[in-house]
């Protein structure tokens, strides 16, 4: 038989480190190598001739002769039998056959712990070391347990000795004691992660692994964040006015919205039309017969146009793109105003007749046969117009022109404006105050008139209201701290509006010119002559930054160069020109609704408890958005809650908040409940060169059971 020592470390792998050491470099371990010194002891049990005789009795084992010479056996007598019987046998060396085994020879143990050759329990790797058997280290290389020593003590690590030093792991330490080394005590491998805010597996990081993703040992707290900082970039696909940079963050499509904005639609009070006139060229693109008198005319977010007409109360909505009017004769061309000999004005000729044009989308009459005057568009691309007789404000569907909510203000309305927040602000002309209103609670207020009766009516950057009295003042109202402030003229004041530049620019009539007033000071920063004579009204900026006033004088419209405070054109229009309201847009996509905006929806991420998923919902804590935001540029956002995508479509947003500057993120919510929570950023540039810029969005919320 073939005895050989099998490999098995008891002790483990052990490293001798004096005491003092601190991190050894890696190198200076070596890993353990298993040597294996075995001893093979061969027995040659060699077979001796014998002659064995024996009689098999049940009660008398047989007894063999082990001398390896001939042996005569004797059969016994039996008591109760007298018969003998003799057998005697003669066997050879080649064909003996015995059970006799030979006898083992001594175990040689030396150092004796029980191996060596012979030995039961097998050959011993070292018989002069009682300490190791089986498996003998390297004890030239490592200082194992076990393995001779002197000395005291030593630092010891059975680990990486990288690991030394990282989180909770440390080296050990190992005694010398009757010249061998005892086991490393005290020693700390590296360990699973635990949540313990400690290193446990000792490789630099705390708590990785089981933190929850809001970097808690709550796992039922959740963090969700869009962005390509973090693998889940942005998704803006059908979303104008944006666009992704090369870094993947968000930023506005600066002139290059889907949308075109590069016209002004003025309404011609004496002729029942409204021109269409390219702010970059000063051509007239088309002029539209629509209702009685027409007066106000306010630009949607898709650049269509509504009118609202004094006469008789209608209201009429215009295609801007000919692409999207309807072939309502289904002829295969669309029939509209055009300047067909190219000379930059429309003709009589070239216009069609009323409620022909294929670009009116259409005429209503929502509130009857009274006079619509004040126009506006919201957030959500509805109409808002107020009629002067029955004293109330209408919100009109975009599609159809239906009436789809109704506010009695008690007050005869001349203009209206609606700012950052959705409030609606009126010039209340009849009662001489300017009225707040609520569309979401129909609240009325009337907050006062500053120093005249409100006419023309705008909102700033900063979310104050503007106000051109028809006496001698244009004022200003601040929402948040109810404060009026007055500038005085030396004549009457018309139309105004307001601009990214933080300028406020006010017509006035009897002079011919533009106020140019400093919407911070409220100092009048110069006097832009017109040319005598022609009586501006109402007055806009583009989305190049020019001025434009409407002289209802001379039937045209003057393009101002604000930089260089002088007039860069002069454009024909319609006879009796005369509107009041947001004939650019400028204020819709600036001030009410941003020129960009974007939402995403954060969803339930699972639950790991024992209660049934259907019981479990996310309380929301908290929105934050990782934005650089240029001077003048602005941010804000709303959200809505539910527990289904379906429902979430259903539920209305909250309110707007912000804007940031000068609110501070992150937004902390209370009491938002809900499995999904859907986020709707705005986003605003104040100067057509910079834009906010959309880093990271994200959302906090933590599990919980639904009673």
């Amino acid at each position: 038989m073939l005895l050989c020592a099998c490999s098995n470390v008891k002790d483990g792998n052990s490293t001798q480190i004096p005491i003092g050491y601190q991190t050894p470099d890696a190198s200076s371990l070596i890993k353990l190598e298993d040597t294996s010194n075995s001893d093979t002891v061969n027995s040659d049990m060699k077979g001796q001739k014998s002659d064995v005789f024996g009689q098999k009795d049940a009660s008398n084992p047989p007894e063999t002769d082990q001398t390896g010479t001939k042996s005569d056996i004797l059969d016994k007598k039996d008591s109760k039998n007298s018969e003998k019987d003799t057998i005697s046998s003669d066997i050879t060396e080649n064909d003996a056959k015995t059970d006799a085994k030979p006898s083992k020879p001594p175990c040689v143990d030396p150092d004796g712990d029980g191996f060596g050759p012979n030995c039961d329990k097998g050959a011993d790797c070292d018989n002069k070391n009682p300490n190791f058997s089986v498996v003998c280290p390297d004890c030239t290389k490592k200082n194992y347990a076990g393995c001779a020593c002197t000395g005291v003590a030593a630092n010891c690590y059975s680990g990486n000795a990288q690991w030394i030093g990282k989180g909770l792991c440390q080296a050990g330490v190992q005694l010398c004691k009757t010249g061998f080394w005892g086991e490393c005590k005290g020693e700390i491998l590296p360990t699973p992660e635990v949540c313990d805010s400690k290193d446990n597996d000792c490789d630099g990081l705390i708590d990785e692994g089981v933190l929850s993703s809001c970097g808690t040992c709550d796992l039922s707290c959740t963090m969700q964040k869009i962005g390509p900082d973090f693998g889940n970039p942005f998704d803006i696909k059908g979303k104008k006015g944006l666009k992704i940079n090369k870094k993947g963050h968000i930023e506005l499509d600066i002139g290059k919205s889907n949308v075109d904005l590069s016209n002004i639609w003025i309404a011609n009070s004496s002729e029942q039309t409204v021109s269409k006139l390219n702010t970059k060229t000063g051509k007239e693109m088309g002029r539209y017969k629509t209702c009685g008198s027409p007066s106000r005319t306010s630009v949607d977010l898709n650049g269509d146009v509504w009118v609202g007409c004094r006469s008789d109360g209608g209201v009429v909505k215009i295609i801007n793109d000919k692409k999207t009017c309807v072939d309502k004769n289904n002829n295969g061309v669309i029939e509209t105003s055009t300047d067909v000999n190219g000379n930059g004005t429309i003709e009589s000729n070239e216009m069609k007749l009323y409620q022909q044009d294929e670009c009116v989308k259409f005429v209503v009459y929502p509130d009857g046969k009274t006079v619509a005057r004040a126009a506006g568009v919201d957030k959500d691309n509805y109409a808002w117009i107020g009629f002067w007789n029955s004293k109330r404000l209408r919100r009109l569907h975009p599609l159809t022109g239906a009436s789809t909510d109704l506010i009695n203000i008690n007050c005869n309305p001349y203009g209206l404006v609606i700012d950052q927040k959705g409030i609606i602000w009126v010039s209340g002309r009849g009662c001489s105050q300017l009225v707040r209103v609520d569309p979401k609670t129909k609240a009325v207020t009337k907050v006062g008139n500053g120093s005249g009766s409100p006419y023309g009516i705008n909102v700033d950057m900063f979310g104050k209201i503007w106000i051109a009295n028809t006496n001698t003042f244009t004022s200003r109202y601040d929402p948040i701290t109810g404060a009026w402030n007055s500038i005085k003229h030396n004549q009457r004041s018309r139309g105004v509006a307001t601009s990214n530049d933080g300028h406020v620019y006010v017509a006035l009539d009897t002079t011919s010119t533009i106020a140019k007033i400093n919407a911070v000071t409220l100092t009048v920063i110069a006097h832009i002559s017109l040319g005598g004579g022609r009586y501006p009204v109402g007055i806009a900026v583009d989305y190049d930054g020019y001025v434009w006033a409407v002289n209802q004088s001379k039937a045209t419209a003057s393009k101002v160069d604000v930089n260089t405070n002088k007039v860069i054109g002069e454009y024909k229009v319609g006879n009796g020109p005369y509107t009041y309201s947001d004939m650019t847009g400028y204020t819709l996509h600036n001030y009410t609704a941003p020129k960009g905006d974007f939402s995403h929806t954060f969803g339930y991420s699972g639950w790991s408890g024992t209660v049934s998923e259907s019981k479990i919902t996310t309380k929301w804590e908290l929105v934050n958005i990782d934005a650089a935001l240029p001077p003048k540029s602005h941010i804000s956002l709303r959200y809505k809650a539910s527990d289904s995508l379906k429902g979430l479509d259903k539920t209305p947003w909250s309110k707007n908040f912000g804007p940031y500057p000068p609110a501070q993120m992150p937004l902390n919510l209370k009491n938002v409940i809900g499995k999904f929570l859907r986020v709707e950023v705005f986003m605003q540039a104040n100067d057509k060169k910079l834009s906010p810029i959309i880093k990271s969005l994200s959302a906090k919320g933590k599990s919980v059971v639904l009673k």
